[in-house]
């Protein structure tokens, strides 16, 4: 599935955390990596290479720590605007998917989904993993990536649009990979519902019921053993995230709606919500651009 990813490092603690966790997606076919940190330089000419040089000896031991998990590593230090040269190496390097943390440098209490992050699933043509970082409560400095195993119990959610579709065949690909446990989720949005459709939220139900479980059809054809549907009620992100908190998953798999032209659209979409608060990684699925 994802043979070869990008992995966007800022050299910080947190990053060393993404970076053993991407030894988890060898369960996905990953073989190689293109380690990457972009040196951002804005008004300050000459520096980059004097940037380059002080950012070398952490990117070795980040490569080290890769190349023991036996991918093959490659390492990138280009310079420009983050999002941009990630998703330009991304697309130049063939890789099949972009694996990225939830924050940098800072770690506070309230972990959001950083500006990097952000411009990154905004721009990609291929699927982002967002890996969420979990403080310590007894050592601040340090976190944790919340899931270990990307196989052990995928969510995914979908609104039935044709990008949800879309993502639903990286499921079918997590099913091969040998995943044995799912669960399916649509939330009935209520902010569509309410006040006039309220009395057809049975009929609703019945009917992407019924579409969920011809993607459980497929997916136990795959050998997924055990599949749980989900069709809760309320604000898509908000039942989203809350399963999330109460069940664990490894993995959520979200398409992302097209790329608008207000940047606050966007902020506000259902799988930027997600990302950005959910314990478990999320993979960000685009739609064909």
């Amino acid at each position: 599935m994802f043979s070869k990813v990008l992995l966007a490092t800022d050299l910080s603690v947190a990053s060393d955390k993404v970076v053993e966790y991407v030894g988890t997606l060898h369960a996905l076919g990953c073989r190689e990596v293109v380690l990457t940190y972009v040196i951002y330089v804005k008004h300050l000419v000459g520096l980059s290479e004097a940037l380059r040089d002080e950012s070398t000896p952490k990117l070795n031991a980040q490569k080290t720590t890769l190349e023991s998990e036996g991918f093959e590593v490659s390492v990138e230090t280009p310079v420009g605007v983050p999002g941009v040269e990630i998703t330009r190496l991304a697309f130049d390097t063939g890789c099949k998917a972009i694996v990225i943390g939830s924050h940098g440098h800072s770690l506070a209490r309230d972990i959001a989904l950083g500006g990097v992050a952000t411009d990154v699933v905004h721009r990609a043509e291929i699927p982002v993993l967002v890996v969420r970082l979990q403080v310590l409560e007894e050592e601040p400095q340090c976190c944790q990536v919340v899931s270990a195993d990307v196989l052990s119990n995928v969510l995914y959610a979908t609104d039935f649009s044709d990008n949800a579709e879309r993502a639903f065949q990286y499921v079918e690909e997590f099913a091969r990979s040998g995943c044995k446990k799912m669960t399916l989720m649509h939330v009935q949005d209520v902010s569509r519902i309410r006040p006039h459709l309220e009395g057809r939220l049975q009929e609703f139900n019945a009917i992407d019921r019924s579409r969920l479980e011809r993607m459980e059809l497929r997916l136990h054809d795959l050998g997924v053993e055990e599949i749980n549907l989900e069709i809760p009620y309320g604000a898509p992100a908000k039942e989203i995230v809350d399963y999330v908190q109460s069940n664990c998953p490894s993995i959520v798999v979200m398409g992302v709606h097209g790329r608008g032209f207000i940047s606050d659209i966007f902020a506000g979409s259902v799988a930027h919500n997600v990302a950005r608060l959910s314990q478990s990684p999320v993979l960000l699925v685009p739609p064909v651009r």
